[in-house]
């Protein structure tokens, strides 16, 4: 490479970086990824600590309910590999039944994900449709 193309590289480089705001903008983001761990468990624990303010409301409860029916070995990465127990869904459902939305905002509170999403996933789409018609 030309000499002179290098300097005039390291020249713009270093004004560049002598910028006070992206001074800030590398340190934020350095930061970030540095606590980025503590970040998401302290997001987690207000989410826990939300959920278990209400936990004596039929809502969470049920909402709890339907994550074992979905993963009755209760250990979080075999969901996706457990078997489901449709029938205790559908009797949940008939529980649900007019409390669809507070359920299902209980469950993302507690679990980061959508309680349809999780039924798709879980229920065919029969039995899933099923669901959907119990309580709506």
């Amino acid at each position: 490479m030309n000499p002179i193309v290098i300097a005039q590289a390291a020249q713009s480089a270093k004004s560049f970086f002598s910028n006070r705001k992206v001074q800030i903008a590398l340190l934020i983001i350095v930061l970030y990824f540095i606590f980025k761990k503590k970040i998401k468990r302290l997001l987690h624990n207000m989410r826990q600590r939300r959920f278990d303010r209400n936990e004596a409301q039929d809502v969470n409860q049920i909402a709890q309910q339907y994550r074992s029916a979905a993963n009755p070995s209760g250990i979080s990465w075999m969901i996706n590999i457990d078997g489901t127990d449709e029938e205790e869904i559908e009797r949940l459902g008939y529980q649900t039944k007019r409390q669809l939305q507070p359920i299902a905002d209980a469950y993302r509170l507690k679990f980061e994900e959508s309680l349809s999403d999780r039924l798709r996933k879980e229920l065919s789409p029969r039995e899933f449709q099923n669901w959907r018609n119990i309580v709506d």
